[in-house]
């Protein structure tokens, strides 16, 4: 197996060359000098373990929450090698820094988990470069096989070595993967990072040549996130739709939860808030006070559709209402009823909307993008989704051409067919929450969120959503992905959990993406967002820590997306 169980010590295995390297002792906080901090609030009791303090394991922090580093204030060079222990639980990620020249411009060799990763049994490693938008820029993310994911007692044996741009690192006793990136060639110093409660120990550091320290003190990670909707009380804070009208005024509709729980019986109250600047302030929350209290989850839904009707759908598996405002959200109607919960299986379960919720299309249609979970059998009520292959799901979408007034049947958005003796062979049950766009040409191109893939699905419909291509294997890893906008130029973002709150870019119509941008840590990856300037996305987001919702407008450049 690739890791121990509460073992302590090195192993030795093939790995970086150490002839002419001078090896550090075991590194730790206990050394003379003091570290640079960056976020701080690191546990300095631990003799050779570095692991963040806390509750919720370090503050916030100025920039990237709860995103902690330190950097060893003597050991600068270019080339070194790595040799440590890390320890993954869900939703979380440490690694070593290397080449760094102040708080915003280093490397980082980082093994990033989420809980569905985990469960999953994938294991990941990054590398990644700090620089001075704040953002984290992935240079390449690679899966590797061997290495377990899933135990948390599990401690990890690492060795990573560093020569010119490439990166080699050995995980356990498979796993073997290699990068370049040739951005940062000069010295700079070598620390460490986590996120959350990963855990690094036992850290020792070789290099051929130890140069004079060059850190500057100066230089901090930019901010990039506001708070539109800062509170004194504690509460959570949930965006789940922003809406923009024609001449540029939104509507957003958000969750509060007053007790705060991640349960599946949390409770939380809908608000509304709005902005004409662009959404750069928000009017205060104001209580959608006929929908009372609901579950957090199963929140309602706000839309505004191509003739700019905005809608507010209910949740409810065994219906759905629907009220209309005509004064952007100002009164509503008395509830209607809407026909979108039915489609086969007509029996539980039912179609439920994804969290993308819908996709106006340039015909004047509209699609409900939704999903719908497979039962468990009786008899195998003690497996979890921690089970591998015991929690199926299915992707739906249904299209509305009244402006949202009646919808289709759902159709399984991976198509079905004929096996060899005739028989229907049915939608991949690996597929849960879908975000689409519509691309130059018409076509709609939807990426899935998986339970168990590597990687997200992908499908394609050339006809508006009435029937879909068969799914493949996705771009990229992603979880939590409400998050889909397509610019004006023809730019795609989506944001997703893993690793962090990362941002992928298409400027070909999804045909091709980037490696990626770690914005922000936001362990919940949910929220919404909308082009409010040519180029200029808005994204409202939930935080990491069951507090203030965080804005941040990025900007999409030829080259690559910038904070707007």
């Amino acid at each position: 197996m690739g890791g121990r169980v509460e073992s302590r010590g090195v192993e030795k295995s093939e790995g970086p060359p150490e002839t002419s390297m001078t090896t550090s002792a075991p590194l730790s906080f206990s050394d003379p000098s003091p570290w640079h901090l960056v976020n701080t609030d690191w546990d300095e009791t631990q003799s050779d373990t570095f692991v963040l303090t806390g509750d919720r394991c370090g503050t916030p922090g100025a920039a990237m929450q709860g995103m902690h580093y330190a950097v060893h204030p003597a050991l600068c060079c270019v080339d070194c090698a790595f040799e440590f222990e890390i320890r993954l639980n869900p939703h979380s990620d440490t690694g070593v820094v290397f080449r760094a020249r102040d708080a915003s411009h280093f490397y980082l060799l980082h093994f990033p988990n989420c809980g569905q990763q985990s469960r999953a049994q994938h294991f990941w490693v990054a590398l990644s470069r700090m620089d001075d938008s704040g953002y984290l820029r992935r240079m390449r993310m690679s899966l590797v096989n061997g290495v377990p994911s899933t135990r948390k007692d599990i401690w990890l044996h690492v060795r990573a070595h560093v020569e010119g741009p490439r990166v080699t690192v050995k995980v356990g006793d498979y796993g073997h993967v290699a990068f370049e990136d040739a951005t940062y060639r000069g010295p700079g110093h070598v620390g460490v990072y986590a996120w959350r409660d990963a855990a690094l120990r036992g850290l020792r550091v070789a290099t051929p040549r130890q140069l004079d320290p060059i850190w500057e003190q100066g230089p901090v990670q930019r901010v990039n996130w506001t708070i539109p909707a800062p509170m004194e009380e504690r509460v959570w804070q949930q965006p789940i739709d922003v809406r923009r009208f024609h001449d540029g005024e939104m509507v957003m509709q958000a969750n509060l939860q007053k007790v705060i729980t991640a349960g599946s019986d949390a409770v939380a109250f809908p608000y509304l808030m709005r902005s004409s600047d662009r959404g750069r302030s928000w009017s205060p929350p104001k209580e959608i006070d006929f929908m009372g209290d609901g579950n957090s989850w199963s929140p309602p839904r706000l839309h505004l559709t191509p003739n700019e009707r905005l809608l507010l759908v209910t949740p409810g598996r065994d219906h759905k209402k629907v009220f209309e405002s005509t004064d952007r959200g100002n009164t509503w109607s008395d509830a209607g009823t809407t026909n979108l919960h039915i489609g086969p299986p007509r029996d539980q379960p039912v179609q439920d909307l994804s969290p993308a919720g819908f996709l106006n299309l340039r015909d004047g249609s509209i699609l409900a993008i939704m999903l719908s979970s497979a039962l468990i059998e009786a008899s195998q009520t003690n497996h979890t989704v921690w089970t591998w292959g015991s929690v199926h799901c299915q992707a739906f979408a249904a299209r509305s051409e009244d402006d949202g007034r009646t919808w289709s049947e759902p159709v399984n958005v991976d198509a079905s067919f004929l096996d060899a003796d005739g028989n229907v062979v049915t939608g991949n049950m690996d597929l849960t929450e879908g975000s689409a766009f519509e691309t130059a040409d018409g076509r709609v191109v939807m990426l899935i969120r998986p339970v168990y893939s590597p990687w997200m699905w992908q499908t394609w419909s050339d006809d508006g959503g009435r029937s879909w291509s068969p799914c493949v294997r996705g771009p990229f890893p992603g979880y939590a992905a409400p998050n889909m906008v397509r610019t004006v130029s023809g730019a795609v973002l989506i944001a997703h959990r893993m690793p962090g709150l990362c941002v992928h870019c298409s400027r070909d119509d999804g045909r091709t993406w980037d490696e990626g941008t770690t914005i922000d840590s936001s362990v919940w990856a949910m929220g919404s967002m909308v082009e409010v300037e040519p180029d200029v996305v808005l994204y409202i987001y939930w935080d990491s820590d069951y507090s203030l919702m965080r804005s941040q407008r990025i900007r999409v450049t030829p080259s690559e997306i910038e904070p707007g």
